[in-house]
């Protein structure tokens, strides 16, 4: 396997990836007897391709290339190319997701807010999150023209959007949060983070990165945080 392919399950932190962190609709007949070995091999090498060549120019021999695995081998687990697409979707809902919980497994609410939007923010120095920013983009732009698309990626935000909503309200009955409201706060920051994340690892502008999370830590601080308390230390 090359090692754009094998990075995913490197990449997992925490618990492995599995479908049942993932939304009842964002798992789909065509692609559901597929091993977690399977479903691995196919998300890493598509990521890479999608990466690479965008979804225009996807071909099941170019998915093949980023992975030691023969053609034949993307072509008796996927019919068709929007079956790798099912696939890896489902295993890139579940590798953030993931990483999302890790965030939110933090005891401290204050802190967990904070890990939270970090972890949404991602790395703009880290190579595979901005495969994946970059693979995510290309589909966002067909969602629109296909309902499998569109309803794992909905699937997923609005997945996101009510944990951190959770985040949030926890902060507010702990008593270190201010009385927002959650949901239109939890959309106001993963919306911020999603922009962010798009325009610096998918069209490069790597220079509005560190203002927007400077923007962001600052609304947390001097907006959400409730009177007397203090932003976590490294933040």
């Amino acid at each position: 396997m090359s090692a754009a392919a094998a990075r995913p399950t490197a990449r997992v932190e925490g618990k492995p990836f599995s479908r049942s962190v993932l939304p009842p609709c964002m798992t789909g007949d065509a692609v559901s007897d597929l091993s977690a070995d399977a479903r691995e091999e196919i998300a890493g090498a598509v990521r890479a391709a999608l990466a690479k060549h965008g979804y225009a120019g996807l071909t099941t021999k170019k998915v093949a290339a980023e992975s030691e695995k023969s053609e034949a081998f993307f072509f008796y687990h996927c019919d068709t190319k929007a079956d790798l697409i099912v696939v890896f979707l489902e295993w890139a809902a579940g590798w953030s997701l993931d990483r999302f919980a890790a965030a939110a497994a933090e005891p401290d609410p204050v802190r967990k807010l904070y890990l939270a939007c970090d972890c949404l923010l991602g790395d703009p120095d880290d190579e595979f999150e901005r495969g994946m920013n970059v693979a995510m983009m290309e589909l966002l732009s067909h969602a629109p023209h296909d309902a499998a698309f569109r309803d794992r990626l909905e699937a997923y935000e609005r997945r996101v959007l009510s944990d951190l909503a959770d985040i949030v309200r926890e902060g507010i009955e702990a008593g270190v949060l201010r009385g927002v409201d959650p949901e239109a706060t939890a959309a106001f920051l993963l919306m911020t983070a999603d922009g962010t994340a798009g325009a610096v690892h998918a069209l490069g502008m790597r220079d509005v990165e560190a203002g927007v999370r400077d923007r962001l830590f600052d609304y947390l601080a001097t907006t959400l945080l409730a009177e007397g308390v203090e932003p976590p230390e490294g933040f």
